[in-house]
């Protein structure tokens, strides 16, 4: 019976990764399309890009939900499944805020930065793409709303940082403004992830805080991006400041979303998440 399971559900694991493989080949010519378009400023050229990246961003949600239908849950379990959510996240925000803020350094961002995501993970071993068990403590929507909302804030602070990169480099004020912009985006969406994170932790552990090192991390990030708010509206901060004050926001991200867990695993240490 469970062979029998086994086979049937393998053709959809195959179709999953497909779709990813496919997804990856889209982004990376809508990396080529952006560049074009960067090179000769003709505006089809940008408008081909944004088209290219809702197409490679379609086709990494079909990816995603096929993993949900494969796995049960909403894949956050296992690295591989944040790798995958945070990528997706990352080409929903571009597609959304393109048209929005009337520029293509989103999508140009994004394209860079999913592609570059969903290459890393294909070169994983199967064993890493393996289905993970959803443990009791997590069953719970509380769950799924703290992880979207969290991961849809990385994606914008992602995009942020690589415009302040960009600003770095070309010192341009109009993407001083969209990094800045994309903060206020993400902000608060961190913000409900961390108090949605607390509601869930109550119910699954009986207290909305432990102080532990995720959450504590957490509230770390989100202070950070507060400071960078503080400063660009009440000090006035822009341009090199700002950008590289982003960047240290970032980092704070990294740390929290990666970095805790690699420690955690190498110094063999448990934590709550």
């Amino acid at each position: 019976m469970e062979e029998q399971l086994e086979i049937a559900i393998d053709p959809m694991v195959h179709l999953e990764f497909l779709t990813l493989q496919i997804s990856a080949g889209i982004f990376l010519l809508g990396v080529l399309v952006s560049l074009a378009y960067w090179f000769t400023r003709r505006e089809w050229i940008g408008t081909a890009g944004w088209i290219v990246c809702l197409v490679a961003t379609l086709v990494l949600t079909a990816s995603l939900t096929l993993r949900y239908f494969n796995v049960g849950h909403i894949p956050y379990v296992k690295f591989y499944e944040t790798y995958l959510f945070v990528a997706w996240s990352i080409g929903v925000i571009a597609v959304i805020t393109d048209p929005w803020l009337k520029t293509r350094i989103p999508s140009t961002i994004a394209g860079i930065l999913v592609a570059l995501t969903l290459v890393y993970i294909i070169q994983w071993p199967d064993t890493a793409r393996e289905a993970g068990r959803l443990p009791a403590a997590l069953q719970s929507p509380w769950l799924d709303v703290h992880i979207a909302t969290a991961f849809l804030s990385y994606a914008g602070f992602a995009i942020s940082a690589g415009a302040a990169v960009v600003y770095i480099f070309k010192s341009n004020p109009e993407v001083d403004e969209l990094s800045y912009k994309l903060i206020k985006f993400a902000f608060p969406l961190l913000l409900i992830g961390i108090a949605t994170g607390a509601v869930w932790a109550n119910d699954a552990w009986g207290r909305y805080w432990g102080w532990d090192p995720k959450e504590t991390a957490a509230l770390l990030t989100w202070l950070m991006y507060a400071g960078y708010l503080h400063a660009r509206l009440v000090h006035g901060w822009k341009g090199k400041k700002a950008a590289w004050l982003n960047l240290l926001g970032f980092v704070c991200v990294l740390f929290t979303w990666i970095g805790l867990s690699l420690i955690a695993k190498y110094i063999e240490t448990q934590s709550m998440h």
